[in-house]
């Protein structure tokens, strides 16, 4: 079997809800979802959690993760998913085949969805260097676009009332799960692009908390599936 890693980056602070990373949910907190998910999936040599915050690497542990503190400078604002994983793998000297990216505010995503991802990237491993998990696009991509400076449509040069969905499917990345062979992701720097294969989720299960709303939304799809 391939050896893999688990990786769960919690920075502390967040601009949208405060603490969200460590915000209750359903009586746990948020990044407990990722780790429980991570380590029910047994699929991993190690579950490490990312962090600036020691009450954040408290809590990673009491969930089963082991805890990685990131270099000075890794905290803030600026730093980039990318300086965070190549610092951390870095520290690791690459005792794996690959590693996977969960983000702690994708609740939803189990362990189902990361052993299915697994099995889609280890099947297509000669061809893929990385995986993404997508979830349908809410809207096409033709109805999306930035207003001018005037706030006018101009850029919205269609007649939207005879528009029909084409009938190619558009996705968009939900945050949940990324793969990636280490000495790739260092030449890529990001995970996509032609050596990166799809996993699709549901819209429900792609539920990533950034906001009030989905907080609320997550807290209701939860309590009503009660799912492990």
């Amino acid at each position: 079997t391939m050896r893999k890693i688990a990786i769960i980056p919690a920075r502390s602070g967040s601009k949208g809800l405060k603490d969200k990373n460590i915000i209750d949910l359903c009586g746990k907190p948020l990044m407990a979802y990722s780790i429980e998910a991570a380590v029910q999936s047994k699929a991993f040599e190690r579950v490490i959690v990312s962090t600036d915050s020691e009450l954040y690497g408290k809590t990673a542990m009491q969930y089963g993760a082991k805890v990685m503190y990131r270099g000075e400078g890794l905290s803030d604002d600026n730093a980039t998913t990318f300086m965070v994983l190549e610092d951390l793998l870095k520290r690791l000297k690459w005792d794996f085949d690959y590693f996977v990216l969960l983000q702690p505010t994708s609740p939803l995503r189990n362990k189902n969805h990361i052993a299915e991802a697994i099995a889609l990237f280890e099947s297509h491993y000669n061809q893929f260097d990385f995986l993404v998990s997508v979830k349908e696009a809410e809207y096409p991509s033709i109805l999306v676009k930035p207003l001018d400076k005037r706030q006018s449509l101009k850029y919205f040069d269609t007649d939207f009332s005879n528009y029909r969905r084409q009938n190619l499917k558009e996705y968009s990345p939900n945050g949940a799960i990324f793969m990636a062979k280490p000495e790739a992701y260092f030449n890529n720097k990001h995970f996509f692009g032609t050596r990166s294969i799809a996993y699709k989720m549901s819209k429900i299960d792609s539920i990533d908390i950034d906001d009030q709303y989905d907080y609320v939304f997550a807290k209701t799809m939860l309590s009503e599936n009660k799912r492990d």
